[in-house]
């Protein structure tokens, strides 16, 4: 996605917040891929003993409720884009501090925290490079950052069945992951971890597994995206439907976990 003005950032992350702001309320319900996503970077977290934790894109509060079960004692601070998503979070999640601002520009000071934890949200980030330097300013030195995030591969079956129908491509593409370290690196990190797992979710039907990212606010949001006429939404059922296994309608994806550390050589 090319971004041209600071007038159509802005458009765009509206649009994102709004998006997300009217999931709000049905995100825990479709949210399956999240929770097995959640589990796997839970296993990754190992804070130190009094530490300040951002958790960044934290959604309706699921990794805030996970890490607060793991650590209580930790000092926690909450970022979404979304209001709506923070209410949620709110609710599920008590002593915690919610902001409701970009991931891209913290409103924090330098050397706030000592850890950043953000599972499935820097995907929807505009300039990577430009977020990891904001990660790396309020961070602590040794700081560690713990992230989830969809790379290159993900959603292939949504991409053959659209194919089959018009050739086109009807959900976001995502980056390599070397193309996610290299910022990280660039930005002054350590790479502490780096793996690449693929995850697949099975529905009874198409209808579920393109709820699965409609019903939690993972659809994409660009300028030009057409409606779908009710016989291309059956055509594209159609080809989805040949895709069935013994388990379900599949819909994978490709998740990135990275471990970071801040190393100031200042």
């Amino acid at each position: 996605m090319t971004i041209r003005s600071a007038e159509t950032v802005s458009s765009y992350k509206q649009k994102l917040a709004a998006r997300f702001s009217r999931a709000a309320a049905s995100y825990d319900q479709y949210a399956v891929f999240q929770e097995l996503v959640l589990i796997e970077l839970m296993a990754r977290f190992a804070p130190k003993t009094n530490d300040s934790w951002l958790d960044i894109g934290t959604g309706t509060g699921r990794a805030l409720k996970a890490m607060q079960s793991v650590q209580p004692q930790l000092s926690y601070f909450a970022l979404d884009l979304s209001f709506d998503m923070l209410r949620q979070a709110q609710q599920r999640a008590a002593d915690v501090s919610l902001v409701c601002a970009d991931a891209e520009s913290l409103p924090f000071k330098n050397n706030a925290f000592d850890g950043i934890f953000s599972s499935l949200a820097i995907q929807w980030c505009l300039h990577p490079d430009h977020l990891f330097k904001e990660w790396y300013r309020v961070l602590n030195d040794q700081g560690q950052v713990l992230i989830a995030t969809l790379v290159e591969g993900s959603m292939p079956e949504l991409g053959e069945a659209w194919q089959q129908v018009d050739g086109r491509l009807h959900h976001n593409q995502y980056p390599e992951l070397e193309v996610i370290l290299n910022h990280c690196r660039d930005a002054g990190f350590q790479v502490a971890d780096a793996e690449q797992k693929t995850i697949t979710v099975y529905f009874d039907s198409v209808k579920g597994a393109v709820y699965s990212l409609k019903k939690v606010g993972a659809t994409l949001v660009t300028e030009n995206t057409d409606m779908v006429s009710p016989s291309r939404w059956k055509a594209f059922e159609s080809a989805y439907s040949k895709q069935m296994t013994d388990r379900g309608i599949p819909l994978s994806y490709e998740v990135a976990f990275i471990q970071l550390t801040k190393v100031d050589h200042g």
